[in-house]
């Protein structure tokens, strides 16, 4: 690729990691080198065997719990803020990384919303990458500055979830 793009896949919506699983799949055909990071998330998901077997490692930078961020208490949000930061080291090496064509940053939207790093620097790191590097970024919400940088940009809005049912996440569905 000359110029690679990026890519937001965004809003309270199911499905934003499975359009990034996608997007993995279809790379891995095209014999493209890819760097899958996932942040805010460290719990066993039924994709990440399958994405192992076909030579990707999906790297989590959350590596001390399995809670979510609204079950931490303040020194368990520190430890998570400061494991948060070593990925977004290894991402700003990435960025830089001739090797690599694609690189995935699943919950990344995430680690902006909750003030990890700012909208600013993720916008840094994003415009001085090696600009041959597509990138793909996912998370809830989405941000001005951002938009304006991205190109591409597609919003998952739940319409109907059976969470609202009280359905808990399911094996093999949503993890």
């Amino acid at each position: 690729m000359e110029k690679g793009m990026i890519h937001i896949y965004c809003g309270n919506g199911k499905g934003k990691t499975s359009i990034l699983n996608g997007m993995v799949v279809r790379a891995v055909g095209a014999n493209l080198n890819i760097k899958y990071l996932r942040f805010l998330k460290n719990r066993e998901t039924s994709e990440n065997k399958v994405l192992n077997k076909i030579g990707i490692e999906v790297e989590s930078s959350y590596q001390f719990s399995t809670k979510f961020i609204w079950e931490m208490n303040e020194a368990e949000r520190e430890m998570f803020k400061q494991e948060t930061l070593n990925g977004i080291e290894n991402l700003k090496k990435y960025l830089q990384d001739d090797s690599i064509d694609l690189i995935l940053l699943d919950e990344i939207l995430g680690v902006v919303e909750n003030k990890f790093i700012t909208e600013d620097e993720l916008i840094t790191l994003l415009l001085n990458r090696n600009p041959k590097i597509e990138v793909a970024l996912s998370g809830r919400k989405i941000f001005k500055k951002l938009e304006d940088i991205a190109d591409l940009i597609s919003v998952v809005e739940p319409k109907k979830h059976y969470f609202e049912k009280k359905v808990i996440a399911r094996l093999g569905i949503e993890y």
